[in-house]
């Protein structure tokens, strides 16, 4: 057995932890029983009471408020109670309760941890006993050499005593999903109890556990938020927007940023988490009723965790259900339909770096409204792992949300306070695991050579490393390594030489599980048990980002001459960051939609980040303009997510009320990225007539996924069309793709044949020759032979005259036109001239070699086909992407496809090659 197997045996069986459903350590036979030495806060308690609408809905934890002279509890600051209806409280109101509550009990402390893009404040608060937090700087010593055993010499027997002098840390953060709006004031009314409440179950987590809390995540669309919510109360009855604008560039994919660390947020939160050094990463959000704990979720698990993990997740989930169902409170489950099987969620952190992530989904109205809701079937049914299911019809209060999410909080904190030393334990067994993971699970590194000439593209790709935490080296000279037989048997193992320069990402150090992550390759079965992924089933980043990764399993290469590279890897700025040559930029405009702007928001954040100047523009802006030629030469129209032209060009219905996104004094945060006084109307016959203007006078259209199409449908790509497909399965998979015609200005600076692309799922085109299409023209692949003499393959030969010879079929390739015959070009209007026809710059590899990582089934129906198209329309061009080309900062590889087209639009014409 593994001596750190033995090691968690051990911790297990003192702790009386085996098992799913470890002892609380709650004896008494009432184990939440406040302090009847302790006063209440009766009116606030009378609140509590008046706004939770079902009693069910609360339990002993959260009926009452202590009661206290010197610590202002959140209505004495912001003239609310926690949970209270019609009232939201902006950002700089939350901080300044907890700066208040810090200021006023001596176990609460507040830190600045960073800015969001937009200049505003996060903070992360710590509650604890008075002695936990006066030594907090020591007890970060001790975790920082448990978080790292070569600090100790990997030795447990100081592992034991470190763990032993240690307060685990749990960290919570709220609102990274702007529109999910309970979490600040249930976690201001947690913080308040935490540091005022005598009772035994409060002091009990008080003094073993320092809770560290982030009450908002993503503060700027908290401040938009607000300023929605509070037009939503100002006009009752009517229809209010869409939170459109959550952070600065996207929004619900802000939890999606934990792989490529984009975002501020991310960043902040991870330097935080890995800062202090912390044991569990708890995010919450609200979706589902009325307490799903995804602490367990389901399958299938991210493959490079530590096994330990698991079983904590098991033990934590199942316990706080458990505890939750004894206080009657109906809806809390834990197994659901969540895979974990992605690492770009916030929570994923933690998982990442040897932690515990953990999530709640509670039920959330959307704002503080009181409102009847209707149940879906799927979410009131009896099921093994929901005995106790949600109510079919509900009056929910934001009360009601705040009473399950401390209730759930206080029941996992008292349970961590109770098993701190096992979990502290597991912490370091996990980080001691991950640093012989050279020597058990492999491999030995990720090697990125020196002589990869995509030194752009590189660099970011390193620093996504450093900002992981993972430690970067150098080699200081060549070093010549084994490489391993392949599994197919077709290549011998073999030797290959790293010439000094190269990078490296060792597997031996504490964070290697993240690297690991992010730089191998994945693979979904698509016989999985999980038919419906989350999200994305493949990221591998060295494919993704186009540069050359090498994973090296021979151990060797670990006592090479190399160096660490401490400081932060530069990342050039402007267009040469991503490997493009200087020119002088067109005039660009980025065309969103009033429908979404998520998607978009990445390509908005790859045009700033690389300093490429822009107008930003909407589809209405295109309805009123008059001559856009005269204005820009490239638009870009980015994915908008789903939509089909009809919505695109609709836009919301008319009828109702106009819904305003604009700065007023109501609402003096929205507006500022892009503002309108109805967001209902949509591109319109005449913003369509434009977009047409604008390419037939030479202007440049790019494209991708659902934009793509409707560029197709609005006969803006003449000869393009979408690929049908009826068993085609592709869910956010990376793919194969080879470039059909290098002599398209769009193709430039790429080396190699192949490029990886990323998929959502699937799309792809077809070309042809004709505006209406090839179907039903005659060609070799469909042909079949009528019945008559000869065998299969022979031609049939009439009685009573000479043979004559057919003319041969056309036999190409899917990503190529049919060509036509002189009879099929006879007087036919629908025929493209030869030199406006679609030109296939990349194309899919065929079915064998299609997919790189991720889930692909039915891969045949796409495989061949045309991934990006360069289609011609009067004197101008519509670049088509059947894929996302710019997507959450991971797809840098294909970001020059896009730069390429924008720097070169007049220049695109150029001849096509020879198939």
């Amino acid at each position: 057995m593994h001596a750190s197997v033995r090691l968690l045996l051990a911790v297990l069986l003192a702790s009386g932890s085996l098992g799913a459903f470890a002892a609380t350590g709650a004896d008494s036979s009432k184990p939440y029983a406040r302090d009847p030495a302790q006063p209440i806060d009766q009116a606030y308690t009378a609140q509590i009471l008046k706004f939770t609408t079902d009693p069910s809905f609360n339990s002993p934890l959260t009926d009452y408020l202590p009661a206290s002279i010197n610590v202002p509890t959140p209505e004495k600051v912001l003239g609310h109670i926690a949970g209270a209806p019609d009232y939201l409280p902006r950002v700089a109101e939350v901080h300044r309760y907890f700066r208040e509550l810090a200021a006023a009990s001596p176990r609460v402390k507040v830190f600045t941890i960073g800015k969001s893009e937009e200049g505003r404040e996060m903070i992360a608060v710590a509650i604890a006993d008075e002695n936990l937090l006066a030594g907090l700087d020591a007890n970060k010593a001790r975790l920082a050499r448990l978080a790292d055993p070569r600090s100790i010499g990997m030795d447990d027997a100081v592992a034991d005593q470190l763990v032993a002098q240690s307060t685990p840390v749990y960290y919570i953060t709220g609102t990274i999903h702007s529109t999910e709006t309970g979490s600040p004031t249930a976690l201001m009314e947690l913080a308040y109890r935490l540091a005022v409440d005598e009772a035994p179950y409060i002091r009990h987590i008080r003094s073993h556990v320092i809770t560290l809390i982030t009450p908002i995540v993503e503060v700027d669309g908290r401040e938009r938020m607000v300023d929605r919510y509070n037009w939503h109360l100002a006009h009752p009855g009517e229809n209010y927007p869409p939170l459109l604008y959550w952070g600065h560039y996207v929004a619900h994919d802000n939890n999606r940023d934990a792989m490529a660390m984009t975002l501020n947020l991310t960043r902040n939160v991870a330097d935080t988490y890995v800062g202090w050094h912390a044991q569990v990463l708890h995010d919450l959000h609200e979706s589902v009723p009325f307490l799903y704990d995804n602490t367990v979720g389901d399958g299938p698990y991210n493959a490079w965790i530590d096994p330990i993990l698991t079983g904590e997740w098991q033990q934590l989930g199942w316990d706080n259900v458990q505890q939750l169902t004894r206080l009657g409170m109906p809806g809390v489950f834990t197994h659901g339909d969540f895979d974990t099987w992605s690492p770009g969620y916030l929570m994923f952190i933690a998982a990442m770096h040897n932690g515990i992530s953990r999530l709640y989904e509670t039920f959330g109205n959307d704002g503080a409204d009181t409102v009847q809701r209707i149940l879906d079937p799927s979410d009131y049914q009896r099921t093994w792992y929901k005995p106790n299911p949600p109510l079919p019809t509900v009056l929910w209060s934001q009360r009601d949300n705040n009473n399950y999410q401390q209730t759930g909080l206080l029941a996992a904190l008292h349970y961590f306070s109770d098993n701190g030393q096992l979990f502290l334990k597991n912490f370091y067994l996990k980080s001691k695991r991950s640093i012989e993971k050279p020597q058990e699970a492999g491999p030995a590194a990720y090697v990125f050579p020196a002589d990869d000439r995509r030194t752009g593209s590189r660099a970011q790709l390193l620093r996504i490393m450093q900002l992981q935490h993972a430690e970067v080296s150098r080699l200081t000279a060549p070093v010549t390594v084994t490489s391993p037989k392949q599994d197919d048997d077709k290549k011998k193992a073999g030797t290959r030489t790293f010439p000094a320069g190269s990078y490296l990402v060792r597997m031996d150090q504490p964070y290697s599980r993240i690297a690991d992550a992010l730089l191998d390759r994945q693979y979904w079965s698509p016989k999985d048990p999980q038919q419906h992924p989350y999200d994305d089933t493949a990221w591998s980043m060295g494919d993704l980002f186009d540069v050359q990764v090498v994973r090296v399993t021979d151990t060797a290469i670990l006592k090479a001459p190399m160096e660490p590279v401490g400081q932060p890897i530069a990342v050039p700025q402007g267009l040469p960051a991503i490997d493009m040559p200087a020119a002088k930029l067109p005039r660009i405009a980025l065309m969103h939609t009033w429908l979404d702007t998520q998607t978009e928001g990445w390509w908005r954040m790859a045009l700033d980040r690389l300093h490429v100047p822009y107008s930003y523009i909407s589809t209405q802006d295109v309805a009123k303009a008059g001559d856009l030629r005269a204005k820009y030469d490239v638009i870009l129209f980015a994915p908008v997510g789903g939509a089909s032209m009809q919505q695109i060009v609709e836009g919301l219905p008319m009828w109702g009320n106009p819904m305003p996104w604009k700065t007023t004094a109501l609402t003096p945060n929205l507006g500022h990225i892009d503002a309108t006084d109805d967001i209902r109307p949509g591109l319109g016959a005449s913003g369509l007539a434009h977009l047409r203007q604008f390419v037939q006078a030479g202007g440049l259209l790019v494209t991708a996924e659902d934009t793509a199409k409707f560029a197709i449908d609005a006969g803006l790509a003449p000869g393009v069309f979408v690929t049908p497909s009826t068993k085609l399965k592709v869910v956010g998979s990376v793919l194969q793709a080879k470039f059909v015609d290098r002599r398209s200005p769009i193709a430039a600076g790429y080396e190699r044949d192949e490029l990886a692309l990323y998929s959502a799922a699937g799309q792809s085109f077809s070309v042809s020759s004709l505006v209406t299409g090839d179907h039903g023209l005659p060609n070799a692949k469909d042909y079949q032979r009528p019945t008559g003499r000869g065998g299969p393959h022979d031609a049939d030969t009439p009685e009573g005259r000479s043979s004559v010879a057919a003319p041969a079929l056309p036999d190409v390739k899917p990503w190529q036109p049919l060509p036509l015959n002189a009879e099929q070009t006879r007087n036919n209007p629908w025929v493209i001239p030869a030199d406006r026809r679609p030109r296939v710059i990349l194309r899919y590899a065929d079915a064998k070699n299609l997919l790189i990582a991720g889930l692909l089934d039915g891969g045949d129906e796409m495989a061949e086909r045309a991934a990006v198209v360069d289609a011609h329309y009067g004197k101008g061009h519509v670049l088509l992407f059947a894929s996302n080309p710019i997507w959450r900062g991971e797809t840098i590889g294909s970001y020059p496809l896009v730069f390429n087209a924008i720097v070169n639009f007049d220049r695109l014409d150029t001849p096509p090659a020879q198939p």
